[in-house]
């Protein structure tokens, strides 16, 4: 009854208070509220320069002015004078219709289409660009045209929601950035160029010749043109030191599996398994036969199962958000199935997924209060113990984390190419060799959320991180109940009140919206342009809250199973589904932050802030209550199982692989993609499956062998099935 209460009294703020305290527009941060954003046209421009006429608009339509630009185009004229040389090549063998030039020329397209609906990649023939070798060299570059007017009309002011009746030209210059549309005034191009020329010459000769059609239409553009976006059929990164010594270490660790393996094989079939040595124990460490025994082996009546089975489930649902967030920032032909999935903002379940983690951090508290509790209370404990217990977990995260980063820095920018592989891979490896160490010394989550080496590097921070904070309360909490349940009500509270407090100063919204801008800011530049993702969404103080409830969980559940407190089925059942509904009902709630136009208040926002990480911690501890004072049901007999209990020991390893495998295979299309629910589902099937099984690949290789090895150094011993357990 207490728990209604206190959910009632965060929730009864925003019914009294949602119609007397709102913001004005003006008042209120770019990123908390739909308002015109500094990107769009002429926004420098007040709303007094309006004439009150009709908007005059170009007579010709923006695909003929590109075409009028296009149409006779090569690098000219620069100060580069090999590139010079070559594109005077290129210009002469084009006239006469060498197969080679033509072939250049073909690749990469003149007029655009797709422009009102947002296409915004035109990305021409990749392949048959970097195919041309003699006489010169193909290279592919893919530009960037940013389009304005030069008048001093702003056209944002004659701006609707749909440009159904108005002036096609309306829905480019009078664009406005709600984060829910593709940008209709940004082109990303793609052309072929001879490789002698750089990515600078193709940016001054692209404006040159864009400034001369468009000007005369009184528009502007402005271009860029990254070296990143420019490749021929040699790989854009170098085969340096690091990336030798990566190959010869990750080919030692397969022979050694590959040689303890056969080794082991061959013990089993003559009958000398049972026969230890130090270097048969060291062998089978290694071995892929020891490795799948634990794989496979299952402990059907151990009661935590069902919550280890719960994680590994929605580990498949991180896995497709995942996969669904990457896919908003490719290349896609035909945008608008895209922009109606963030413009429908009933009941969209994806809208708020800035919470998706919080079941794992209550199963990872959950599971400690359980585990330790136990050992904490034995007379002959010690606390200087715990910082034993902390190294063991921090060793045992290392092995996969360090093999990610150097595959990230090193192997991955190596496997593959494209338009737009290159950029996003040296991204991505640039941000690990430059924060590299944050990851290891588990400070990374405190890095700007563009700084981040690893996407999902962060929770392995946030998680060890609690766990050093719930190894001492749960210390305190076995010594003594009355001081242990004063700091995990102080340290629920404080996980309450700072979201609250943070989101009511900065003026926020109540969750950290990942929308379409949002997405195509976190994967197109080297920092985050979001206050809330870079400074509330991995911090500790603000996502500690699902672990401690966690702990409180345990707490509970220790007394009612003391208590020997039993719930029939039926209640049980109706009180889940009960639980379930208010907690789709919050969760859904989240996606009026999504609505255009809607007024901002902030303490509806603040309130959410603080509520949404309490959601599922709290649907999630209810469940856990049912399950341990009532018999057998279905949700038991789903997730006790020996095929959830295997993925559940692959949820470290996929954690870790699923994202670098999501954006190779995003960011190494050659051209734009229609998305159809068929394709959707499809792609998300392979994704899961690929990132399975490569998760399977690093367990077999490097987590179950190296976990093996430090309980062998650190025990002294082969640790028995209890330990290996815990």
């Amino acid at each position: 009854m207490f728990r209604a209460w206190a959910l009632l009294a965060f929730i009864f703020p925003v019914a009294i208070f949602s119609n007397e305290i709102a913001f004005d527009s003006q008042n209120v941060s770019t990123e908390t509220k739909n308002i015109v954003l500094p990107n769009t046209i002429n926004s420098k421009l007040d709303d007094s320069n309006a004439t009150g006429l009709e908007p005059v608009y170009p007579e010709s339509w923006l695909a003929n002015l590109f075409y009028q630009s296009l149409v006779g185009f090569s690098v000219t004229d620069v100060g580069n004078s090999a590139c010079r040389l070559q594109s005077e090549l290129y210009l002469s063998h084009l006239k006469n219709n060498s197969y080679w030039a033509v072939k250049m020329s073909d690749s990469w397209p003149r007029y655009l289409n797709g422009l009102l609906i947002g296409n915004t990649h035109h990305m021409g023939v990749y392949d048959e660009c970097i195919s041309v070798h003699q006489p010169i060299q193909g290279k592919y570059c893919m530009s960037t045209i940013k389009l304005q007017t030069s008048t001093n009309e702003n056209f944002t002011q004659y701006s609707k929601d749909e440009y159904t009746d108005d002036n096609a030209w309306q829905e480019i210059l009078g664009f406005i950035d709600y984060g829910d549309r593709y940008k209709r005034n940004v082109i990303k191009l793609g052309v072929c160029i001879p490789e002698a020329c750089t990515s600078e010459d193709l940016e001054v000769s692209l404006q040159r010749e864009l400034d001369r059609i468009f000007q005369a239409h009184q528009l502007t553009t402005q271009v860029k043109v990254k070296p990143e976006f420019c490749s021929t059929n040699i790989s854009f990164f170098p085969y340096d030191t690091g990336y030798y010594v990566t190959c010869i270490f990750i080919g030692l660790l397969i022979l050694v599996v590959s040689f303890s393996t056969v080794y082991h094989l061959v013990a089993l079939r003559n009958g000398r398994e049972n026969k230890t040595s130090q270097f048969s124990e060291i062998t089978n460490i290694f071995s892929i036969i020891t490795s799948g025994k634990e794989l496979l082996k299952f402990e059907k009546n151990n009661e935590l199962n069902v919550f280890n089975g719960l994680s590994s489930t929605l580990m498949m649902v991180v896995i497709i958000s995942h996969g669904w967030m990457s896919t908003v920032t490719g290349p896609h032909l035909y945008p608008r199935q895209i922009e109606e999935f963030y413009q429908d903002a009933h009941y969209n379940i994806f809208l708020s997924i800035n919470n998706g983690v919080d079941h794992f951090l209550f199963v990872s508290g959950y599971l400690l209060y359980a585990i330790m509790i136990t050992k904490f209370r034995k007379p002959g404990f010690n606390w200087f113990e715990i910082p034993k217990i902390i190294i063991y977990k921090y060793l045992k995260s290392l092995p996969v984390h360090i093999i990610m980063i150097l595959l990230t820095i090193f192997i991955i920018p190596h496997l593959g190419n494209g338009p737009l592989w290159a950029n996003q891979m040296g991204l991505e490896a640039n941000k690990c060799k430059q924060y590299w160490w944050t990851n290891l010394l588990v400070i990374n989550n405190f890095n700007e959320g563009g700084n981040q080496c690893l996407f999902a590097g962060y929770y392995i921070s946030l998680l060890l991180q609690l766990m050093v904070i719930g190894m001492i309360v749960v210390y305190i909490y076995g010594k003594n109940r009355k001081i242990g349940t004063v700091v995990l009500a102080l340290l629920i509270s404080a996980s309450l009140i700072i979201p609250f407090a943070l989101t009511y100063y900065s003026k926020l919204d109540g969750l950290s919206k990942l929308n379409i801008s949002a997405l195509l800011n976190l994967s197109e530049s080297t920092s985050s342009n979001s206050y809330d993702f870079t400074h509330l969404y991995s911090k500790p103080y603000v996502r500690g809250l699902p672990f401690y409830i966690g702990l409180l969980a345990g707490v509970i559940v220790e007394v009612l199973k003391k208590k020997d407190i039993k719930m029939s089925k039926i209640t049980s059942l109706i009180t889940i589904l009960i639980a379930w509904g208010l907690c789709l009902y919050i969760q859904f709630y989240s996606n009026v932050f999504y609505h255009r136009h809607r007024d901002y208040n902030v303490i509806e926002s603040s309130t959410y802030a603080a509520i949404c990480h309490l959601n599922m911690p709290l649907f999630v501890l209810w469940y856990a209550i049912c399950y341990t004072t009532t018999s057998d049901g279905f949700p038991e007999k789903y997730l006790n199982s020996r095929f959830h209990n295997l993925l559940h020991k692959l949820s470290y390893s996929v954690s870790q692989v699923n994202f670098p495998i999501i954006i190779m295979i995003v960011f190494s299309a050659r051209t734009s993609e229609v998305l159809t629910s068929g394709m959707i589902i499809m792609k998300f099937i392979y994704i899961i499956l690929t990132s399975y099984l490569a998760a399977l690949i690093m367990h077999l290789f490097v987590d179950a062998p190296f976990g093996l090895l430090i309980n062998r150094v650190l025990l002294g011993r082969r640790p028995s099935t209890k330990e290996k357990k815990n």
